[in-house]
């Protein structure tokens, strides 16, 4: 097995996703190494199939008892809630990067280098002003791994694609390329998507341009996505809101341009090579890093980024970019080879 590493990361979806940048860093320090990594439920059905996974763990009495068994020579704990912290301290291994759990309770640094990327969910000025780098670049320093910048992947499964496939079957016969737009974006913060009436605004100039629109969400957005598709005459595909990560990953493969504010979907965009327009509103624009195919649109509302969980501003941060600037940077993705 050559060195046994094991990767807490629970977390958001959206958060486990980017971590894979860490992957194929580690596989160049350590080329013989097993990898394995511990996540919700979800984050094991989205991370299966992975190419530089060893073995996948939920967390759950199963996961976490077979995990105690075991002993390996890194851990890596990346979230800053007590629960993987306090994991981390449990299992056996040589050595521990990352956060840990206090004899207080409290999730704190490993060691020194762990010490700017802890603090960013500690100090609201540095998180949202003064830190310039990447969440991947974030974590191979604290890690003390050199970055290689390569971006993470995700693979969708046979069935997943073939069920991708089949939603989009009528709908791309006519050749044209297609826009996805990825209305939701959770339930834990603010604005992190615009309003139904911008997502109809983006839709119908897209349209009027000749593009197909595909819509994505999961099951929060099923009511939002028939309200968009009826205010536009029924013609946008509907891709579904309960598919299963895998068959979520894989229809976003299947667009040409991808709108989507900061959430999963902004990262399964990333990880399936995907020219993405990335909206930013409550949220810091700078964590993320497009590896050069997309951009990024900053709201200019004063009062971003925020992180708040309400707000009652009309128009909102995310309203305030215009459709117009969105539409104008999804023709700009689009492939030379795309027609309308």
């Amino acid at each position: 097995m050559g060195k046994r590493i094991l990767i807490i990361k629970l977390g958001a979806l959206g958060d486990v996703v980017r971590t894979l940048s860490l992957l194929p860093s580690l596989k160049k320090v350590y080329p013989k190494s097993h990898i394995s990594w511990v996540s919700l439920p979800n984050g094991v059905r989205i991370l299966k199939g992975h190419p530089l996974i060893d073995q996948l763990f939920a967390y759950d009495s199963p996961g976490i008892t077979a995990l105690q068994a075991q002993e390996f020579d890194l851990i890596i704990s990346l979230d800053k809630e007590p629960e993987p912290a306090g994991l981390c301290n449990i299992l056996k291994a040589k050595e521990k990067k990352g956060i840990c759990l206090s004899k207080w309770g409290t999730p704190q640094p490993t060691d020194p280098k762990v010490e700017p990327y802890f603090e960013l969910g500690l100090d609201d000025d540095l998180k949202f002003f003064k830190n310039k780098k990447t969440y991947p670049e974030l974590i191979h320093e604290a890690l003390d791994v050199p970055y290689r910048r390569e971006p993470y992947r995700l693979y969708p499964d046979k069935q997943a694609k073939e069920k991708a496939q089949r939603i989009f079957s009528s709908f791309t016969q006519s050749k044209r390329a297609v826009v996805g737009l990825n209305t939701g974006a959770g339930n834990v913060f603010a604005c992190k998507a615009p309003s139904k009436e911008k997502w109809v605004e983006i839709a119908k100039e897209l349209l009027n341009l000749g593009y197909l629109v595909a819509l994505y969400g999961g099951p929060y957005e099923k009511e939002l996505n028939q309200w968009i598709n009826k205010a536009c005459d029924n013609q946008l595909l509907d891709t579904g809101t309960d598919n299963t990560e895998m068959e979520f990953v894989a229809l976003v493969g299947l667009s040409d341009v991808f709108v989507t504010g900061d959430t999963l979907g902004l990262h399964v965009a990333i990880s399936q090579g995907v020219p993405t327009v990335a909206l930013f509103g409550p949220t810091c624009a700078q964590e993320i890093d497009l590896f050069d195919n997309g951009v990024k649109l900053v709201t200019p509302a004063e009062c971003a980024p925020c992180y708040k969980r309400s707000c009652q501003k009309n128009p909102n941060c995310m309203d305030i970019i215009s459709s117009r600037e969105i539409v104008q940077a999804v023709v700009n993705l689009l492939p030379k080879s795309c027609t309308v």
